[in-house]
């Protein structure tokens, strides 16, 4: 056996389409955490979301460790510690909202439980009728989601705040995310390198919808490596699963990483080999390949 610890993304990754871990992928984490292996999850989602998904895989028996908020902390099962690697201060704040006020987006303030969310006038003006058509109740959270305009995420950002005015953008945060229409979100992408903040800061696509954006240095990557030097485990000693652009600082460089059939193709490009789908237990063929191969 030569490797020692698993690094798995959640969205469109070890989670399913309804945001289920398959039951083949469940136990096979569970049976090789059992022989000794670590297991990471890594994700753009805060650790609050992530914690009821680890409970099911068992790593807190396991004592395993999630990097959440795209690398922003790492939660140590071993002591219940979130070590914190980076968070964006006021300063950071009023720069990223300064450079992006300018375009019809949507800007959400992720906090450890809050998200506020801030909607220019027209986007304002779409939600309310969404969510009139939808006959939501008046809580049901205003952020965007990776598939639609509406996403209800309370479960790991009980706190939910609307914003009509960027003056009442929060003084800190782990991360902003910039969202809209994936073909507006593309635009965007081709922007990036005239807005000028790309020496400070880090600019990933999650998904087509949404761009995430951290400290420079704060990455999956950069927190990925860390723990393991911490943990004393090598580069060809780790298995890495992704799919989206915030996963290309773990797959890169990784003997052992996998893209999904479902991955976005900048994340396919980085990965050293290709497996099922998250909707068709990628993750488990994954690792069977590699047990298969004795590398397991």
């Amino acid at each position: 056996m030569t490797i020692k610890a698993i690094v798995c993304d959640m969205d469109g990754t070890l989670l399913t389409a309804d945001h289920q871990i398959s039951k083949e992928s469940q136990s096979l984490l569970v049976k090789l955490q059992e022989k000794g292996i670590t297991l990471i999850l890594a994700s753009g989602r805060s650790y609050l979301r992530l914690m009821p998904d680890a409970l099911t895989l068992k790593m807190d028996r396991y004592q395993g460790y999630l990097i959440d908020v795209n690398g922003s902390s790492i939660y140590h099962f071993d002591t219940k510690n979130r070590e914190r690697l980076g968070v964006m201060d006021a300063e950071d704040i009023k720069r990223v909202t300064d450079a992006f006020r300018v375009f019809n987006v949507e800007i959400q303030f992720s906090q450890d439980a809050a998200i506020h969310t801030y909607l220019p006038e027209s986007l304002y003006a779409l939600k309310k009728r969404i969510r009139g058509e939808m006959k939501l109740p008046e809580d049901y959270p205003w952020a965007s989601g990776m598939h639609g305009w509406l996403c209800d995420i309370r479960d790991g950002y009980p706190e939910q705040t609307l914003m009509l005015d960027l003056a009442e953008a929060p003084s800190i945060c782990n991360k902003i995310t910039i969202a809209q229409d994936p073909h507006f979100m593309a635009f965007i992408a081709q922007s990036l390198t005239n807005i000028g903040l790309e020496k400070d800061y880090e600019f990933v696509f999650s998904d087509e919808r949404k761009l995430e954006i951290t400290k420079k240095g704060v990455n999956k990557g950069v927190a990925l490596d860390q723990l393991l030097n911490k943990l004393k485990i090598s580069q060809d000693e780790v298995v890495v699963f992704g799919d989206s652009e915030n996963d290309i600082s773990m797959l890169a460089n990784k003997p052992y990483s996998f893209a999904m059939a479902n991955a976005l193709p900048k994340a396919k490009s980085y990965s050293t080999y290709e497996t099922f789908s998250n909707d068709e237990n990628g993750v488990y063929h994954g690792l069977k390949k590699l047990m298969d191969e004795g590398i397991i």
